[in-house]
């Protein structure tokens, strides 16, 4: 193959690339705006800048690429809620973790706003999306459990504490705030923060150890 094919079909990878990236966002905002059912190939193309027939090239039907889009917000919520592991005590990465979902909550970008609908959407609606949608959810409460249990073993953890059920009250909770937040803008999520860290980690603490966090407050 000479330089100029191969610097050709980059080009074509590329272009390739950057056309599904603008496709899936655009399909991102329209399910996020007004959900999964009224989403066509038409709208998303427009959206996007492109033709149906592009979108139909890129994913065959509106199936194949709603399962494309379940599989891409589930990889960048893993990427940017999950993959903050830190170096420090298991309360302070525990409370990073709660940091950045709050973060993200408070200025839902329209992927995460489209995990949100899509997720009620898999509950409400059996489909082939439904088993990425679990198996997304797995993954939240798996890496939540080993957080936990991560934290008893250092002993910074109350050894009592169940880590599985702990990590499925956890996400229900967090994601029942972030449904919230997205029904009503005006919800107070510092408030809820707060009440969340304090009973998680006075759930979380043994009896000789107390929530640093708390402790400098009162310095």
């Amino acid at each position: 193959m000479s330089p100029g094919s191969a610097s050709e079909r980059r080009s074509q990878e590329e272009r390739r690339g950057e056309a599904e990236r603008r496709l899936l966002e655009a399909a991102a905002e329209a399910v996020a705006e007004f959900g999964p059912s009224q989403l066509t190939l038409a709208t998303v193309g427009e959206r996007a800048g492109y033709s149906r027939g592009l979108v139909t090239h890129h994913f065959g039907s509106k199936g194949a690429m709603m399962e494309r889009l379940v599989g891409t917000v589930s990889e960048q919520f893993r990427d940017e809620i999950l993959g903050t592991t830190g170096s420090g005590s298991a309360i302070e990465a525990l409370r990073g973790f709660l940091d950045i979902y709050f973060t993200v909550v408070a200025d839902l970008p329209p992927i995460n706003r489209a995990r949100l609908v899509l997720w009620a959407d898999a509950v409400a609606t059996p489909s082939e999306r439904r088993a990425i949608v679990l198996a997304s959810d797995r993954e939240f409460r798996e890496e939540l459990t080993e957080r936990i249990t991560q934290g008893q073993r250092a002993g910074e953890f109350a050894t009592e504490v169940d880590p599985r059920g702990l990590a499925i009250t956890v996400v229900g909770v967090l994601r029942g705030i972030a449904l919230q937040s997205m029904l009503d803008p005006e919800l107070d999520l510092a408030a809820a923060r707060r009440e969340l860290e304090q009973m998680l980690f006075a759930r979380l603490a043994p009896q000789h150890i107390s929530d640093p966090h708390k402790e400098g407050q009162h310095r």
